[in-house]
């Protein structure tokens, strides 16, 4: 019972993550957004609970990164691809003949970018799966990244963006974010992780001003201030790396 708990929680996260896609490709990004947080919860529950019930188990660590890929890499690179849709990029028939088949397809080849973001999440999980434990992570983990790409379209589409929306809407920014976003995750960048340390209060500072910073982000622009908070997080993580040097 102890093995099956963590798994079973892990494969809530999966299931998230499917029903994710299904709604991304319904354009639904607000149910997307709330299940990729789900998820995400979920895969900080299995993890706890398996350390917690003395229950790690190698089948369990390969679950647990099979779904990550699904719910943190296949979903934001989806959404991303909707979202190149939105933007109003030509989609073109391709007829193509195979095996006595003459098949057509209907797309925007510009649109694939966007699974860009799948990959470099894979890579990210194989090198946070091959590395040494640690307090900190090495690179932007694919959870805040997928949070971020999920939230972006609820922002844009918020009141606050209506005037704006062709800032975002747009190959320039959305090629730029996708190719910075790979480049967060696997640079050898320090970050921390969001553990509160009991014994060292001292060590919390940076988890307690993104905590108190993102209250009012999240209240102002609701489930889009999502995207503000992982920018705020890697903001902080700058100027605490910067104040590590001086």
């Amino acid at each position: 019972m102890k093995k099956i708990i963590p798994s079973f929680l892990t494969v809530l996260n999966l299931i998230c993550g499917c029903f994710a896609i299904a709604l991304a490709f319904q354009f639904q990004f607000e149910a997307v957004l709330i299940l990729v947080c789900l998820g995400n919860f979920f895969d900080f529950l299995d993890g706890f609970t398996a350390r917690a019930l003395n229950s790690v188990t190698n089948f369990g660590k390969h679950l647990d990164s099979i779904t990550d890929v699904i719910t943190s890499g296949v979903v934001p690179g989806i959404v991303v691809f909707q979202l190149f849709k939105l933007s109003g990029n030509k989609v073109s028939d391709f007829e193509v003949l195979i095996f006595g088949y003459d098949l057509t397809f209907s797309l925007s080849p510009i649109s694939f970018i966007a699974f860009l973001i799948t990959v470099g999440s894979a890579i990210r999980l194989s090198k946070f799966n091959t590395s040494i434990g640690n307090d900190e992570f090495v690179g932007l983990p694919t959870p805040a990244n997928a949070i971020f790409f999920s939230s972006l379209p609820v922002l844009i589409n918020s009141e606050l963006f209506i005037e704006s929306k062709e800032i975002f809407l747009n190959n320039y920014f959305l090629i730029s974010s996708i190719l910075f976003s790979v480049f967060l995750m696997n640079a050898q960048f320090r970050l921390f992780s969001l553990n509160i340390s009991i014994k060292d209060f001292k060590s919390n500072i940076y988890q307690a001003i993104l905590i108190i910073i993102s209250i009012p982000i999240l209240f102002y622009f609701q489930l889009g201030g999502f995207a503000v908070v992982v920018l705020v997080y890697l903001l902080l993580n700058i100027i605490r790396n910067l104040w590590s040097i001086f």
